[in-house]
């Protein structure tokens, strides 16, 4: 099959002939060229690339309780905003409904990764980081959960 973007053609991805595969060992194998200058040139505006961290991130887990028709997505926004400049991603992992959460409540716990390139972070530096994400969850009738 042909990858296209509009009337340009970026490449191919084809399934490997089953005897070739087999020779091979593999199952259901496929092969793909892409034209790298070509998706370059979709691109707007110049690639920028970011520095790879010399220091370890900073990872703390929270859990955060909210009605079950609260969009998780909101809830991460809140934490984006609340958490500050250090805040290298925030992801939710795991949900949890039951005992002794309302029927109507459940709890999204999401690992936040702080992230500095200058230096090592320590617990001290987000310290007020769980009370601030507090006070922007609980606007939204969220609560950390203890």
């Amino acid at each position: 099959a042909r990858l296209m973007h509009g009337a340009d053609e970026l490449g191919w991805v084809g399934e490997i002939h089953p005897l070739v595969a087999r020779g091979w060992d593999l199952e259901g194998a496929a092969a793909f060229e892409l034209d790298l200058d070509a998706v370059a040139r979709l691109t707007p505006g110049p690639v920028t690339f970011e520095p790879v961290p010399a220091y370890p991130p900073l990872v703390q887990d929270i859990a955060i309780v909210m009605a079950f028709d609260l969009p998780v997505r909101d809830i991460a926004e809140e934490i984006r905003g609340a958490a500050g400049a250090l805040l290298a991603s925030v992801a939710p992992f795991d949900v949890y409904r039951g005992e002794p959460l309302a029927e109507d409540e459940r709890s999204v716990a999401f690992r936040l990764r702080f992230q500095s390139l200058e230096r090592t972070l320590t617990d001290e530096d987000v310290a007020g980081v769980r009370e601030a994400i507090a006070t922007a969850v609980g606007a939204k009738g969220a609560r950390l959960r203890d």
